[in-house]
C-alpha cells in the first residue's frame, strides 16, 4: 500500500472512531453519500429505535446491579431482539443470565452467545472494537450495504451481524466482513425483509 493510500485509509477509520464515540451511531444521510457509498437511514422506525435503547439501558443497569464485576456482558438491541456476548464466570451464570433478559418487557428474543471462562482483558476488548471499525469503513465503501440499519459486534474477533435487511443486502455484508483481516468468524443475525419492504422502508426515511 502506498503512503497516500495508507493516510487516506487511516484518516477515514481515525473519522469513523470519532463519530461513533460521540454518537453511538453513524450519521444518518437517507438518499445522500457517505465515503462514496449510498447511505440508507435507520429502517426501524423512532418508536423502536427508542424502545431498543430502553432495553439496553435496562439489561445494562439490571447486569450491574446483579452481578457487578462477575461477568462481563454486552448487551447489543435491534427491533427488539437482543444479542449477549461477553464472558461469565459459570454455564449456571449463562443461563441466568439469560432468562433475567428474557423476562424483560418488550423483549422478543434473546441469542445468548456468552462464553464460561475468565472475563477478556483490555487489550482483547480494544482489538474487538478495532474490528468493528474496520468493518464500518469497508461498508461506507459499498452501496449496496445499509450500514445505518444495521449493528456490528465484535466479541474475541468474531463477528454479529444485526439489522433489517434484505437477503442479498445481508450476503454481502457478511462477505466484505469476512475479508477484513483478524475477523475468525461472522454470524449473521438480521431480520431478513423482501425487496418490496425495502423500498417501502427506504422511502418512508427519505
Amino acid at each position: 500500500m502506498n503512503k497516500t493510500l495508507r493516510r487516506s485509509t487511516l484518516g477515514l477509520i481515525g473519522a469513523i472512531t470519532l463519530v461513533t464515540t460521540l454518537s453511538g451511531c453513524f450519521p444518518l444521510v437517507a438518499g445522500g453519500m457517505a465515503g462514496g457509498a449510498l447511505v440508507i437511514a435507520d429502517r426501524r422506525n423512532p418508536g423502536t429505535q427508542a424502545i431498543d435503547r430502553g432495553i439496553q439501558l435496562e439489561a445494562e443497569s439490571m447486569l450491574i446491579k446483579a452481578y457487578g464485576d462477575n461477568v462481563h456482558v454486552n448487551v447489543s438491541v435491534f427491533n427488539r431482539r437482543v444479542l449477549l456476548t461477553g464472558e461469565v464466570r459459570t454455564d449456571a451464570l449463562k443461563n441466568e443470565v439469560t432468562q433475567n433478559v428474557k423476562a424483560m418487557k418488550n423483549v422478543t428474543e434473546v441469542f445468548n452467545e456468552l462464553v464460561p471462562a475468565p472475563l477478556s482483558a483490555l487489550t482483547a476488548r480494544a482489538n474487538d472494537s478495532y474490528l468493528t471499525t474496520r468493518i464500518k469503513a469497508a461498508y461506507m465503501t459499498k452501496e449496496n450495504i445499509p450500514s445505518n440499519s444495521m449493528k456490528i459486534v465484535t466479541e474475541a474477533s468474531k463477528v454479529y451481524l444485526m439489522g433489517i435487511v434484505t437477503e442479498a443486502e445481508a450476503n454481502q455484508a457478511v462477505e466484505v466482513a469476512r475479508q477484513v483481516p483478524g475477523v475468525k468468524q461472522v454470524t449473521k443475525i438480521f431480520d431478513v425483509i423482501s425487496e418490496a419492504d425495502k423500498k417501502r422502508l427506504d422511502g418512508q426515511t427519505k
